[in-house]
C-alpha cells in the first residue's frame, strides 16, 4: 500500500496544473511595451541574419526563382502556429509562452521539459546568433580579429578539439554580454534599441529591393523554367524556410509586459508576420533578378551578386543591415532567454532566487545575469555544427504543444482573460497594482468525471483588510471542492450523474461526457502518434508506396485512418467560446492542420537531433525529479490549501468530518470558537516546516488534522 500511495502521489505531483492569475497589474515586471513593440520583437527575432543568408540557400540550392513561393508557403504554416499561440496567450496573461501553456493543460513534467528544452535552445539560439554577429562583422575587416586571436592567443595554432570551436570568439561573447545588459537595463530600453535595429535592417533591404529592380535582368526568373527543381524543391525549401520564421513567440513572452496585450498580442504578431514575409519574398526576388540562381553564393549572396554588376560598395550596405539585423536578434534571444528562466523559477521549478527582480528596473536581473554568463561562455568556446537541427527541432515541438494546449483550452469552460483590467490603449499605465485578484484553475476530473461540464475551483487571495466572514466563505468553496464530503456536494454529483446517463447512447459517448478534459488529451495524444506513423511511412517508404507495396499501403491506410478516427470527440464535444479575446478560426480544423504540417516538417530530422533532445530532456527530468518537483510552488499551494480545508472542516464542524479520524486528547485545552487567520497561518507554517500534525481547538477540545489531497485524516 505504502508503494501504490507514493506512486499516486508521484503521478498527482508531474500532472498537476498551475493555477493562473487573472488580475494584469498584480505582475512584479513592468508593462511598458507598446504595439509598434511587440510588432517589432517579432520581426527581430524572426528576420534576424535569415534574409542575408537563407535567402541565397534556398534560392540557390533548393528552389530557385520559385524560392519566393517557398517563403509565402512557409509563413502560412508558421502563422497557423501563432494564431494558436494567440489564443493561448489571451487566456494565460502570463510570460512563458509555451512552458506555461503546457503547464496549464498538459501538467507540470510535461512542462517543465518544455520549458528546460526553451532554455537550452535559448542559450545557443543567443550564443548562434553572436556568433553569427562576429563571423559577418570579420568577414567585412578581413578576418582580422580571427587572425589577431589565433596569433597572440593560441599561438598560431587552432583548437582542433571535438565540440569546441576553432578559436575563442571574443566579439561573439562582447556581443551576448551587450544584448543581456540591455536586457537588464529595462525592458522599455531594450524594446527601443531593438526598435532602431531592426529599423535599420528594413530600410537596408528596402535599398537593395529598389537596386535590384534597377539592375535587374527578369530573364534569369525564366532561363531555367520558374520551377528548375519541381514542385518537390519548392517544399523543401518552404521546410529550410520555417527557421526563418522562429521567434514569434518572443511576442507571447512579452505578454505580461504589454500595456494592452488583448490588442497588443493579435496585432503584433501580424503585423510581424507581414513584414517578414515581405522582407524575405523581397530578398529572394532581389537575389534571382541579380544573377542566375546557380551563380548564388549561399554564404553572402547580396555581396556577390552586387559585386558581379559592378556595385562593390553595396557590400557594405548590406553589413550595416545585416549586422543590425543580427543585434536585434540578439537582443530579443537575451531578452526570451531570461523570460524563460524567470519564469520557470518564479514556479519554483527552478532556485528561486532567479526570479528575483530589480525594484527600480522591474526586471529579472538575476535571471538575466544567468543567462549571460551562460551565453557568453558558450558563444566563446562552442562548436555548433551538430545542434543546429536540435534548435529547430525543438522549436517545432513547442509549435506542436502549443497547437495542443489551444485545443484543449478552447474545450475547456471560458477563462475569464485579465485583459479586462487593462485600459484599452498602448498609453494606459504601467503601474503595478495589487487588486486582489482572483485565480482559476481546472480541477481535472475529481469534479467532472460525472459530469459533462467543467467546474472550476476559485481561490481568492484576501486582502489586507479582510472581513473574517469572507475568509469563511472562501475556505468553504474550498472545503467543498478539496475534501469532496459535503452533501450539497455529493448531491451535485449525484445530479450530474443521472443527467449524464441518460443523456448518453453508448458507453463511449457516456465516458466521454464524463471525463471531457481526459477525453480531448487523449484523443490529441493518440492522434498525434498515429500522424506521426503515417507521415514517417510516406516520407521513408515513398518508393515502395509507389510501387503499391501491400505492406505499407495497409500500414498507411489503418495509421492515417487511426488519425482521423481519434479525432471523433473534438467533433461531439462543445467548445466554449465566451470570453476569449482572440480566437482560433476554424477550432479544431486549424490547429490539426499545423499539428500536420508540424509532424511532416519533424519526421525530416535526422536520428542525431532526436538523440539530443531525448539527451537534454533527460537531463532535465533528472533535475525535476530532484528538485523541481519538491519546490514546486503549485505544489506548495495545494499543500496550504488542503491545510486550510483541513482545520476548518475540523473547526467549523460540530462533529468530525465523516472521512475523518479524530482523536479526542489534552482535555484542559482551552476552547476556541475557531481558528483566525494568523493562528492558522503560524500552524500551517509549523506543520509543513516540521511534518507536524495541525492542532485545532473546537468546543474544549483538541483535534489534530493531518492534511492528504482530496481528503483529511486527523489524528493525535
Amino acid at each position: 500500500m505504502g508503494d501504490v500511495s507514493c506512486f499516486r502521489q508521484i503521478k498527482d505531483n508531474i500532472v498537476r496544473t498551475r493555477v493562473v492569475t487573472t488580475d494584469l497589474r498584480s505582475t512584479p515586471l513592468q508593462r511598458c511595451l507598446s504595439t509598434a513593440d511587440l510588432a517589432f520583437i517579432g520581426i527581430g527575432c524572426m528576420l534576424g541574419s535569415g534574409v542575408y543568408v537563407l535567402t541565397g540557400e534556398v534560392a540557390g540550392e533548393m528552389a530557385g526563382p520559385a524560392g519566393s513561393i517557398s517563403f509565402l508557403l512557409s509563413g502560412f504554416v508558421a502563422f497557423l502556429s501563432a494564431i494558436c499561440y494567440l489564443e493561448c496567450a489571451t487566456q494565460l496573461p502570463e510570460t512563458g509562452a509555451s512552458y506555461l501553456y503546457t503547464y496549464v493543460t498538459l501538467g507540470e513534467m510535461m512542462a517543465f521539459m518544455i520549458g528546460w528544452n526553451a532554455v537550452v535552445v535559448r542559450i545557443f539560439a543567443s550564443a548562434l546568433v553572436s556568433r553569427g554577429w562576429s563571423a559577418y562583422f570579420d568577414d567585412v575587416i578581413g578576418d582580422y580579429v580571427r587572425n589577431i586571436t589565433v596569433e597572440f592567443v593560441l599561438n598560431g595554432e587552432e583548437w582542433s578539439i571535438p565540440v569546441f570551436a576553432s578559436y575563442p570568439d571574443i566579439v561573439a561573447g562582447l556581443v551576448a554580454f551587450f544584448a543581456c545588459v540591455l536586457v537588464a537595463v529595462g525592458t522599455e530600453v531594450s524594446a527601443k534599441a531593438n526598435m532602431i535595429f531592426v529599423f535599420i535592417n528594413i530600410m537596408t533591404i528596402a535599398l537593395v529591393f529598389i537596386f535590384a529592380m534597377i539592375h535587374a535582368d527578369f530573364s534569369f526568373l525564366t532561363r531555367h523554367g520558374f520551377f528548375p527543381t519541381g514542385f518537390g524543391g519548392v517544399m523543401t525549401g518552404a521546410a529550410a524556410c520555417f527557421t526563418g520564421y522562429c521567434g514569434f513567440e518572443a511576442i507571447a513572452f512579452s505578454a505580461e509586459e504589454a500595456k494592452n496585450p488583448s490588442r497588443g498580442l493579435p496585432i503584433g504578431i501580424i503585423v510581424a508576420f507581414l513584414a517578414s514575409v515581405l522582407c524575405y519574398v523581397a530578398g529572394t526576388i532581389s537575389i534571382t533578378v541579380l544573377t542566375d540562381y546557380r551563380d548564388i553564393n549561399p554564404g553572402s549572396p547580396f555581396v556577390t551578386a552586387f559585386e558581379a554588376i559592378g556595385l562593390d560598395w553595396m557590400k557594405y550596405l548590406v553589413a550595416v543591415g545585416a549586422l543590425g539585423s543580427m543585434t536585434g536578434g540578439v537582443i530579443n534571444c537575451a531578452f526570451c532567454l531570461a523570460r524563460s528562466i524567470y519564469v520557470i523559477a518564479r514556479d519554483g521549478l527552478l532556485p528561486a532566487f532567479l526570479s528575483k527582480t530589480n525594484a527600480r528596473t522591474q526586471t529579472p536581473v538575476i535571471a538575466t545575469l544567468a543567462g549571460a554568463i551562460l551565453s557568453v561562455v558558450v558563444s566563446v568556446f562552442i562548436d555548433f555544427v551538430v545542434i543546429i537541427q536540435f534548435l529547430s527541432l525543438v522549436a517545432f515541438v513547442e509549435f506542436v504543444i502549443v497547437g495542443i494546449a489551444a485545443v484543449i483550452l478552447r474545450y475547456r469552460p471560458p477563462m475569464r482573460s485579465g485583459y479586462s483590467a487593462i485600459d484599452g490603449s498602448d498609453s494606459s499605465s504601467c503601474d503595478n497594482e495589487e487588486n486582489n485578484p482572483s485565480e482559476y484553475q481546472d480541477d481535472g476530473e475529481a469534479d467532472t468525471e460525472l459530469s459533462g461540464e467543467y467546474p472550476r475551483r476559485i481561490v481568492k487571495k484576501k486582502s489586507r483588510h479582510h472581513n473574517p466572514n469572507d475568509y469563511n466563505n472562501a475556505e468553504q468553496v474550498e472545503k467543498s471542492t478539496l475534501l469532496g464530503n459535503s452533501i450539497e456536494h455529493r448531491q451535485q454529483r449525484t445530479a450530474s450523474t443521472a443527467s449524464s446517463i441518460y443523456s448518453s447512447g453508448s458507453t463511449n459517448r457516456r465516458w466521454i461526457d464524463k471525463h471531457p478534459t481526459t477525453t480531448v488529451i487523449i484523443s490529441l495524444i493518440l492522434h498525434l502518434l498515429f500522424e506521426f506513423a503515417a507521415v514517417a511511412l510516406l516520407t521513408f517508404k515513398m518508393t515502395e508506396l509507389k510501387n503499391m507495396d501491400g505492406a505499407v499501403v495497409f500500414g498507411v491506410a489503418v495509421t492515417g485512418g487511426l488519425a482521423l478516427i481519434c479525432c471523433w470527440p473534438l467533433f461531439v464535444l462543445p467548445q466554449y467560446k465566451e470570453g476569449i479575446p482572440f480566437k482560433v478560426p476554424l477550432m479544431p480544423f486549424l490547429p490539426l492542420f499545423s499539428l500536420l504540417c508540424n509532424v511532416v516538417l519533424m519526421v525530416r530530422f535526422d536520428a542525431l537531433a532526436w538523440l539530443e533532445f531525448l539527451i537534454w530532456t533527460f537531463i532535465g527530468m533528472i533535475l525535476y525529479f530532484t528538485y523541481g518537483m519538491h519546490h514546486s510552488v503549485e505544489g506548495k499551494r495545494r499543500e496550504e490549501a488542503a491545510l486550510r480545508s483541513a482545520l476548518t472542516a475540523v473547526s467549523q464542524l460540530g462533529h468530525p468530518p465523516r472521512d475523518a479520524v479524530i482523536t479526542h486528547f489534552d482535555p484542559e485545552a482551552e476552547s476556541g470558537e475557531g481558528v483566525d487567520e494568523s493562528a492558522e497561518r503560524e500552524r500551517i507554517t509549523k506543520a509543513r516546516a516540521q511534518s507536524l500534525a495541525v492542532v485545532v481547538t473546537r468546543d474544549g477540545r483538541s483535534y489534530s488534522a493531518t492534511p492528504t489531497y482530496g481528503s483529511t485524516d486527523a489524528c493525535v
